[in-house]
């Protein structure tokens, strides 16, 4: 029996959970390690890379670009030839040029053409991000997007979304426009998500629509902090919801919102969040990256042309939602949930044990 070493260098949650879902029924003996993400990264680096060298592993698969994993994965491939395969979900480079800066940008783009010169094989979430990787070296590539439990998140029947709307105190006959993510503050961006959605509330001439903010992070006080006091009561903030309840945080919204820069960092993105909202037939709105056009655009619309923190893209928001019909919302949201059958996991895991196998053998 082959021997896959499967390392998560977020830690624990969704790359975890992806990559355990994607390994299952794999012709191979796994062996899981998530970063522990509390250690000082030199710790979290030295345990990895003697995890590295605890067995003759035929090969390692690394989910995430974190230099934790990376960086020791890049030493032993040089060193010893071990073998390895990349999953990502973000162009390395791209990111820190974006969120730090040119100096970031120019190492972490040297890290990323290292890692993925060094793998035997590249798993893009998107079809985008394996392009960059077969140019930056990588062998060879496949698409698997970010999957989804297809029997977790469904769609609500009347009486679920009702009582959705009911616990979070929404009144019944309201818009909820909402997002769910890692609501995370970027000083250089000055934005995290949910920042549109607060702006735009702020310019609504109607007033039966409610902003839901789904998530925790550093810029959750920050929005509640903007919501101006006679509109605290259409803006709802659950923080961190276990992985369960997520399913009814998405009962109770008619439209998601999902916003990416246009740069080199979001033109290649596409959120975990994406085949969520359409297996729960939520309408998206998103931005207009090539993800929209390719996955999202019979289930939704687009953004205007702007940064999510652009006033300028707050004000267009708020006046298509002031002209928003609920016949439109219903239209776009029963082309959801078959588009989501794209992601299914079982699909998903269909295709990376194809891949992974054919690497091992």
């Amino acid at each position: 029996m082959r021997r896959l070493l499967c390392i998560a260098t977020a830690g624990g949650g969704q790359d975890a959970i992806r990559m355990r879902r994607l390994t299952e029924g794999l012709a191979a003996e796994c062996t899981y390690h998530d970063v522990d993400r509390k250690l000082p990264r030199r710790a979290a680096m030295k345990q990895v890379h003697r995890l590295l060298r605890s067995a003759p592993w035929d090969m390692v698969y690394l989910e995430g670009t974190g230099i934790a994993g990376g960086l020791p994965l890049i030493w032993e491939a040089r060193r010893r030839g071990l073998r390895y395969l990349v999953s990502s979900g973000d162009p390395v480079g791209g990111f820190f040029l974006v969120t730090q800066g040119r100096l970031y940008g120019w190492v972490f783009g040297i890290y990323e053409k290292l890692l993925y010169r060094h793998c035997v094989g590249f798993i893009g979430w998107t079809p985008y991000l394996t392009g960059v990787a077969l140019h930056l070296g990588a062998p060879r590539g496949i698409t698997i997007e970010g999957a989804v439990d297809l029997s977790l998140f469904t769609v609500p029947t009347a009486q679920q979304r009702e009582e959705a709307k009911r616990a979070l105190d929404i009144p019944q006959q309201h818009l909820v426009c909402g997002v769910v993510g890692s609501l995370n503050w970027t000083e250089r961006q000055r934005y995290c998500y949910g920042l549109e959605l607060i702006e735009t509330l702020k310019l609504l001439q109607r007033d039966d629509v409610t902003m839901l903010i789904v998530g925790d992070g550093s810029g959750l006080e920050r929005l509640k902090a903007a919501v101006p006091a006679p509109l605290r009561e259409r803006a709802r903030f659950t923080g961190r919801l276990p992985r369960e309840r997520v399913p009814c945080a998405l009962h109770a919204m008619d439209v998601g919102f999902i916003t990416q820069t246009l740069d080199r960092l979001g033109s290649f993105r596409l959120t975990t969040k994406l085949p969520e909202y359409l297996a729960s037939g939520v309408a998206v709105v998103m931005s207009p990256i090539p993800g929209y056009y390719d996955y999202v655009a019979p289930a939704g619309w687009p953004l205007p042309p702007y940064h999510p923190a652009d006033p300028e893209l707050h004000r267009r928001c708020a006046l298509w939602l002031d002209a928003l019909t609920w016949e439109e919302v219903r239209e776009r949201a029963a082309n959801a949930r078959p588009i989501a059958l794209r992601f299914d996991y079982r699909t998903a895991n269909a295709r990376f044990r194809n891949f992974v196998e054919e690497l091992l053998s």
